[in-house]
């Protein structure tokens, strides 16, 4: 009797039954770690609470303020400043529409320096004025739940360009003694990233300033200020209590690596190094690019050498694929800074991967900090072997990427304070001033256009909620009428689609004999109905499903079989352990060519292989449908982990010969693949395609006994 008892769970604070305790107690650790990236941001407002009256409620705001162009030619310029609430769960934080972003500020563009600072912070005071009393004495507000709290507003992130940041730290941006506004590095210790410097503060800050008031003159006080390499003036945040400015500064992904360190420095470098060499090996680099196969949501680039300006978010692609293109061009014996330089690069792809990830757990923090140091350590070493060179290495977006993962664990994943987020807002401010100002004094247009569309927001949002509502009342009303009983429905795990899997793009039928004769010249297709009979009389009996009046699988050649040329495939993320959703396709005539994806195969619980599709289609066997897939797998050992893959942490895999192509059913695949081919019968896996891909392959390095890095 002692077994049957109920285990209690602390993580959750339940009694779980033992049949069900391992189940429970795995879903438990993995919802523990998906809420470590909102306990943080709930750690530091817990922080500030501590810092006000009891039974009070912090009320945390992220701020984001940065120009943009309005105009095509960039005559017009606007300066939105957007407000989320830290309070809210990402999904609903980071959304567009109730609960997201709002526009709540607008501030001048100050073209002349000498008075940018005075005139932004009196600007951003103005704006920060409903909030200053209110976080100084509180203000009681009822909330959905009918309680009133007592809420005490403060500022937790500011999210900016490096420009802003300095404004609003009140330092002296890039030439100051003291260049960095988060912590006191000195300006000519920039590319020293494996030195930890003391953090700026607030408080140390206004003891400076009072300091330097108590001078006699002018000159006197600006000697003091341009050691400390500050402005004297009052800065607007220090009207809210509970915030420090230099604490909210956060890193930014999309303006200090994509559009900071890679376009720059290290992409320029490296076009330094591949002009130099033949012009064939310049043209090979762009049709590396344009042999690649399209991925989802990233940008396939036909040319790059030629590419010195672009959007960030191109650059962040081309930067994703730039290994894969030139690890045969740079090599070693070839150009040895230049790979040299290379393995910097992939180092920098790997603390990307790990800065970009939305969820954090400890394991995680500590990898992205040991690559931090990995790559800090090899580009002194490639800075010290080009020290003849003109290429300074001493700039301030090198340096900020030493503040990342201090960031993660001060506020969550990047993705918090990430710029990328609000400048999506910039489109619809650009549409109103293109479609509905008359371009004279635009910014009050603009902001009443914003209204407009936030009240209509609104409205549609209530709408959808009654519509919502009734729909349920009329379903419960339903159920009430009709009194029928349960039915459960058993359905053979085998048949057609699942919510895993689901084939779509139907084609007609076709027989065996009319596939073989259309495949003729493909030997994967040979004898393609006599090895399905043998796949099929393996597959049923080990999914305990039995043969058809108790025979063996007998198919003809004139038997017909439907193709499908697309797989839709939901697997559970191992980032956020949200389920993602991969579009894969298996089809000789996409947009006028052939495309044929890759997948990661599960053959047992242990063993993951990859493939590439070659014929999707369903098979009808008896009473059942089976959803099943011609693969060309990649699992043949590939030898000895060779030095350039070590180096550049490259997982390869090579191919069997066609004619061994095999047959799996689809519901086996765990999602797409990236591979792009690297000689006759090797592939290489392009983990950096997303972040689930990367700790994928992260993975099968461990299994495979290759040396991971960190």
């Amino acid at each position: 009797m002692g077994s049957d008892r109920a285990k209690f769970c602390e993580l959750c604070e339940q009694s779980i039954k033992p049949r069900g305790w391992v189940t429970h107690q795995k879903a438990c650790e993995k919802n523990s770690q998906k809420q470590a990236q909102d306990q943080r941001i709930a750690d530091s407002i817990r922080q500030r609470k501590g810092l006000l009256p009891h039974s009070a409620k912090p009320l945390a705001f992220i701020l984001y303020a940065d120009k943009t162009k309005l105009s095509s030619f960039g005559t017009a310029k606007g300066y939105p400043v957007v407000a989320r609430l830290a309070n809210l769960p990402t999904h609903i934080r980071n959304s567009q529409g109730m609960g997201g972003g709002y526009i709540v500020g607008w501030l001048p563009v100050v073209l002349q320096s000498n008075f940018k600072a005075t005139v932004w912070h009196k600007s951003f005071e103005r704006i920060l004025s409903s909030l200053a009393a209110k976080s100084k004495t509180g203000q009681w507000l009822e909330c959905l739940d009918v309680v009133q709290r007592w809420f005490f507003p403060l500022i937790l992130i500011l999210s900016s360009d490096f420009e802003e940041q300095s404004t609003m730290a009140l330092t002296r941006g890039v030439r100051a003694l003291w260049p960095c506004p988060v912590c006191l590095v000195p300006h000519d210790k920039l590319s020293d990233m494996l030195h930890c410097y003391p953090r700026r503060t607030s408080r140390d800050l206004q003891a400076i300033l009072e300091t330097t008031r108590e001078r006699e003159t002018a000159e006197e006080r600006e000697e003091v200020l341009k050691e400390y390499g500050l402005r004297d003036v009052l800065n607007s945040f220090s009207t809210v209590s509970s915030t420090d400015v230099h604490r909210a500064l956060s890193w930014d992904k999309l303006h200090f690596h994509s559009g900071g360190l890679w376009s720059d420095h290290l992409w320029v470098e490296l076009q330094k190094y591949i002009n130099g060499l033949r012009r064939e090996k310049t043209s090979q680099v762009d049709k590396s690019y344009q042999s690649f196969s399209h991925w989802r949501d990233q940008k396939h680039p036909n040319q790059v050498m030629n590419t010195s300006f672009t959007d960030n978010s191109t650059h962040e692609d081309i930067s994703k694929m730039i290994v894969y293109a030139t690890h045969n061009i740079l090599t070693e014996a070839d150009c040895p800074l230049g790979y040299l330089l290379l393995h910097c690069v992939r180092l920098y792809l790997e603390l990307d991967m790990y800065a970009s990830l939305k969820v954090h757990t400890t394991e995680t923090i500590s990898s992205g900090q040991h690559t931090h140091l990995a790559f800090a350590a090899l580009l002194r070493q490639y800075i010290n072997k080009t020290v003849k060179s003109d290429k300074n290495w001493n700039f301030l977006k090198l340096h900020m990427g030493s503040h990342i993962f201090d960031d993660v664990e001060a506020k969550g994943a990047t993705r918090n304070y990430n710029t990328k987020l609000n400048e999506k807002m910039h489109g619809s401010l650009k549409d109103s001033y293109l479609l509905h100002t008359n371009f004279c004094d635009v910014a009050e247009q603009i902001l009443r256009i914003n209204t407009w569309q936030v009240a209509a927001d609104h409205i549609r949002h209530r709408l959808f909620e009654f519509n919502d509502h009734q729909r349920q009342l009329d379903e419960e009303d339903l159920l009430e009428e009709e009194d029928f009983p349960a039915t459960v429905v058993e359905r053979p795990v085998s048949t057609s689609n699942s919510f895993h899997v689901k084939l779509g793009s139907k084609q007609p039928p076709l027989t065996f004999d009319a596939i073989q004769t259309a495949h003729q010249a493909d030997q994967a297709f040979i004898n393609f109905h006599v090895k399905l009979n043998d796949f099929l009389n393996v597959l049923l009996p080990s999914l305990s499903i039995p043969l058809p009046e108790g025979k063996c699988i007998h198919l003809r050649g004139t038997d017909e079989i439907t193709e499908h040329c697309f797989i839709r495939i939901n697997y559970e993320s191992m980032v956020d352990w949200r389920q993602r959703t991969d579009y894969l396709r298996s089809n000789p005539h996409f947009f006028g060519s052939p495309r044929f994806d890759c997948v990661f195969i599960r053959l047992t619980e242990n063993k993951v292989i990859l493939g590439r599709l070659i014929f999707c289609f369903e098979c009808l066997v008896g009473n059942n449908t089976f959803p099943l897939a011609l693969v060309h797998p990649f699992d043949v050992p590939t030898g000895l982990h060779t030095q350039k893959d070590k180096d550049l942490n490259l997982f390869r895999v090579r191919a069997r010969p066609r004619a061994q192509a095999q047959f799996f059913p689809v519901r086996s695949f765990i999602r797409g693949a990236f591979l792009i081919a690297d000689g006759p019968s090797d592939y290489l896996v392009v983990d950096t395609a997303d972040t689930d891909m990367f700790l994928r392959i992260k993975m099968m390095h461990l299994e495979a006994g290759h040396i991971v890095r960190v």
